[in-house]
């Protein structure tokens, strides 16, 4: 069992000497087969809940004292999954996440984020503001997909608590592995209270172990890619029945809007220009229970 203090210990060594017996296991087999580079793979437990929170803000945002945000930017592929028919591809996003929260004391940290995706056409890869349904064959107008009315969650050891809820904690499921000289997190998050229930969000970060053992760095520069599976849009005109859509998306964080790519940014400062900031209006909003 790799624990986090045993990482901490020893992340500035090899990766072997962190993994102990089953690292030299892994040099026996390859010794027997040295044309094989073995892949070192293994989970991390944390001994304490509390740490495992913080390294968790750490991969996801930020582990600030006091306030701060994250900016993430993303691709993601759109798939129509129709009851008792192949998946089909409909289309592409590309878009941003911007994060805001506030360490309330104790571990608590109030998070609220909007999300604005741009939608691109599957062939031509342009910005579009219509796609062809491979269901029904009709051509749709499909709506920039703006994200504004999260409700925020509080964010703990104990878990997070949906601000729109009766500050139940929401079980939450992350785990820590080592691939090599990588450090992942695996995340599943579900809907809050009032978002239909087919809605369900898991996702992978990473980042390089060197990094992940610095705890001066408070905010990851992480990639990842994740799943995201949601009820069809009255836009997608669908017929009725089963199904839903689901989405693939990969990314990463970046240190500011002005790292955004050229043609992104462009069309965000020309259309949405109040969405390159914070909403830190959200927070005058009070907290429904106790923390």
């Amino acid at each position: 069992m790799v624990t986090r203090r045993r990482f901490v210990s020893s992340a500035a060594g090899a990766t072997g000497a962190l993994l102990g017996s089953g690292a030299l296991q892994a040099q026996a087999q390859q010794s027997r087969h040295p044309s094989v580079s073995k892949v070192v793979s293994e989970f991390i437990y944390f001994d304490d809940p509390v740490e495992e929170f913080r390294a968790h803000m750490r991969m996801e945002r930020d582990l600030v004292e006091q306030q701060g945000t994250t900016l993430t930017w993303y691709h993601w592929m759109v798939f129509i999954i129709p009851g008792g028919r192949r998946p089909e591809p409909l289309m592409r996003y590309e878009g941003i996440e911007f994060s805001y929260f506030r360490h309330l004391g104790n571990n608590n940290y109030r998070i609220h984020a909007h999300n604005l995706s741009f939608p691109r056409d599957l062939k031509t890869n342009a910005f579009t503001d219509t796609v062809s349904n491979p269901i029904t064959g009709q051509r749709v107008e499909v709506p920039v997909s703006l994200l504004l009315h999260d409700p925020g969650t509080i964010g703990s050891p104990a878990g997070f608590r949906n601000l729109n809820g009766d500050g139940s904690v929401q079980d939450v499921y992350r785990q820590f592995r080592i691939e090599s000289d990588l450090i992942k997190l695996d995340s599943v998050r579900s809907a809050p209270p009032d978002w239909p229930a087919t809605h369900i969000e898991n996702s992978c970060q990473w980042v390089e172990a060197d990094l992940f053992a610095n705890e001066t760095i408070t905010s990851l520069p992480v990639h990842f890619c994740g799943h995201y599976a949601y009820e069809y849009p009255k836009w997608l005109k669908m017929p009725p029945g089963n199904g839903h859509l689901a989405g693939f998306w990969d990314g990463k964080k970046v240190n500011s809007v002005a790292e955004l790519p050229r043609e992104m940014l462009d069309r965000l400062e020309r259309e949405y220009p109040e969405l390159l900031e914070p909403r830190w209006g959200e927070f005058e909003r009070p907290i429904p229970f106790e923390l």
